[in-house]
């Protein structure tokens, strides 16, 4: 049963690109209207320095200062909740404490990686990111990064700390997925889809909310899909899921997020290319990827 403090958790979420200038300095400027297209166009929790931020290409300085650029641009009008997750307990804790101090509403902490942890010691891991910080922490499976797969388990095992919140759950395999809400079915913990490709099996079988790519490009339509599903209404839910598939499938041409790069600026404003080591869209596939947006009514 989730409780009262913990519904705000429910729902539609954007996991934040992180805009670039030309010379590849963090664009504060193009930060902050994402920051406003998301919360004008219904998406109040966002999740900034994850994957899709190129949180792998970000000092631990920049991810605080945007980390501090969505708090003061959001005023109370959404959630932050970045990604804090490191290779390294110590730096985990920082960066999940410096957060709060800047005025996140929780964190995110993905899977330590490099030396992949043992069953116990991931078990110790988050519990002692949670008991680090006084706002919630929220887990991160994402085995396809970091090759650490918290199992169904463990997730049960952590979902009984009364820090844990929830988990994004990267992992693509929806049995698996049945499995872990059936196990926390009775714990106050969200589970949130953390891939735009399972995002409505997950709905439909009981997860609570989405944390979507997708979404940087179509907040308010991602938004709509979680809130059907949410609704129980599923044929709606459904009917927008399929509209949107093929734009699934397109920003995925490239390594996340080069093409959602691309696809965000072909359809809104300029935020940059991404970092090496990832490189520019290729020109050849633009107009594949625009043929996509403009069948999907994105364009």
């Amino acid at each position: 049963m989730i409780s009262t403090a913990n519904h705000r958790f429910i729902g539609a979420y954007t996991t934040l690109l992180t805009p670039f200038q030309p010379s590849g300095a963090l664009d504060e400027d193009a930060l902050r209207r994402l920051v406003d297209f998301q919360i004008a166009n219904g998406v109040t929790r966002l999740c900034p320095n994850g994957v899709t931020g190129e949180a792998a290409a970000l000092t631990d300085e920049e991810k605080l200062r945007i980390t501090e650029i969505c708090v003061e641009q959001a005023a109370g009008r959404a959630m932050v909740i970045p990604d804090i997750g490191t290779e390294c307990l110590a730096r985990t804790v920082e960066l999940a404490q410096r957060a709060e101090t800047l005025g996140a509403d929780a964190v995110l902490a993905f899977t330590p990686y490099l030396d992949p942890p043992t069953e116990r010691g991931l078990v110790a891991y988050f519990r002692q990111v949670a008991d680090s910080v006084g706002i919630p922490l929220m887990m991160h499976n994402l085995p396809g990064r970091t090759t650490v797969d918290t199992s169904p388990e463990q997730v049960a095992e952590l979902a009984a700390h009364p820090n844990i919140v929830g988990m994004k759950e990267g992992n693509q395999d929806i049995v698996r997925m049945r499995r872990v809400l059936h196990l926390v079915r009775d714990a106050d913990f969200v589970v949130l889809s953390g891939n735009d490709f399972t995002a409505l099996p997950t709905l439909l079988l009981g997860g609570h909310g989405h944390i979507s790519v997708a979404a940087n490009v179509m907040p308010r339509q991602s938004r709509s899909i979680v809130e059907a599903a949410l609704a129980d209404d599923f044929v709606t839910a459904r009917d927008l899921y399929l509209k949107f598939a093929e734009f699934y499938r397109g920003i995925y041409f490239a390594t996340n997020p080069i093409a959602l790069k691309k696809a965000f600026s072909l359809a809104h404003f300029d935020v940059g290319e991404p970092r090496l080591p990832l490189t520019p869209f290729p020109e050849e596939r633009t107009g594949e990827l625009e043929t996509i947006m403009k069948s999907c009514e994105l364009l």
